[in-house]
């Protein structure tokens, strides 16, 4: 198999057209995808020789975050902390150390788990992609991106994300087998817009429910608009529940996620409101 390091961004882009290689960013899924023999590439590009790409800054009002970024790295950031608050969650919480100083934000997107720990937060977030291939560059919602099939056209690179800073609060929970090290069983992260008394808009993101993570639409435009209270709380409880339903259908898993997906909601939602409804 060859391997190559390119030192650029323009480089990267160039070998892959050449030489239809796959690109190389934490590695963690990928390595243990090519021992099982889900993954044969002909040829690895690493990309880990890029300093762009582990950038994480703040630029014109958006945190931006190099794919290469890892979760240790965004774990450590106080920017990410203070503006991303679900994101640094996830990030605390995503398998041991040692996965963390590897794995990295735009491999957890490549791979497209399920039980993708950073993606969840990222929707929730109103985060979008920003893409590179030869025929030029673009910025896609997360949302859009995870509709299509394939996620990425070929010789398709991730540069990064880009998060509006905009003082939304947010959160992030999981359910695993073991805290922490475990792949989440149900993930969900919660981004809302408060005004005084008044919820104005809410994004709710599911992960380990489906195919891929995704945005609640129909939740968010629910349980928008309405006063911020214990009774707001109760209805996301059920709504939550419901779509949880809906997704899983009559899969094996179904009814015990969707009784415990109220729990992972609720704990979602405790950095930013009490039991109560009003906010901590």
């Amino acid at each position: 198999m060859k391997y190559f390091q390119p030192y650029s961004v323009e480089e990267a882009i160039e070998i892959a057209h050449a030489s239809e290689s796959t690109f190389l960013a934490g590695g963690t899924d990928l390595v243990l995808h090519m021992r099982n023999g889900k993954a044969q590439p002909s040829g690895l590009i690493d990309l880990g020789k890029i300093p762009v790409l582990r950038e994480i800054k703040e630029v014109d009002g958006f945190i931006e975050i190099g794919s290469m970024a890892t979760f240790a790295e965004l774990g450590n950031s106080e920017l990410v902390a203070q503006n991303a608050y679900a994101l640094w969650q996830a990030c605390q919480s995503m398998g041991s150390p040692q996965i963390r100083n590897q794995a990295t934000l735009g491999g957890n997107l490549g791979n497209c788990s399920p039980a993708a720990d950073g993606l969840p937060p990222l929707l929730a977030l109103g985060a979008e992609v920003h893409l590179i291939s030869q025929e030029g560059e673009e910025f896609v919602p997360l949302s859009t991106l995870l509709s299509r099939t394939p996620l990425l056209g070929q010789n398709t690179l991730i540069l990064g994300f880009r998060i509006p800073i905009n003082g939304w609060q947010s959160g992030f929970a999981k359910l695993g087998r073991r805290r922490a090290l475990a792949i989440a069983r149900l993930s969900v992260a919660v981004a809302v817009e408060i005004d005084g008394t008044r919820v104005e808009n809410v994004r709710v993101a599911l992960g380990a429910v489906g195919r891929r993570a995704f945005l609640s639409e129909s939740l968010g435009r629910v349980l928008s608009g309405l006063e911020l209270n214990g009774a707001w709380l109760e209805k996301g409880v059920l709504e939550v529940q419901q779509i949880v339903r809906e997704a899983l259908g009559a899969r094996a898993s179904a009814p015990y996620k969707r009784e415990a997906v109220s729990g992972v909601f609720r704990e979602a939602l405790a950095s930013i409101i009490t039991e109560g409804g009003t906010q901590a």
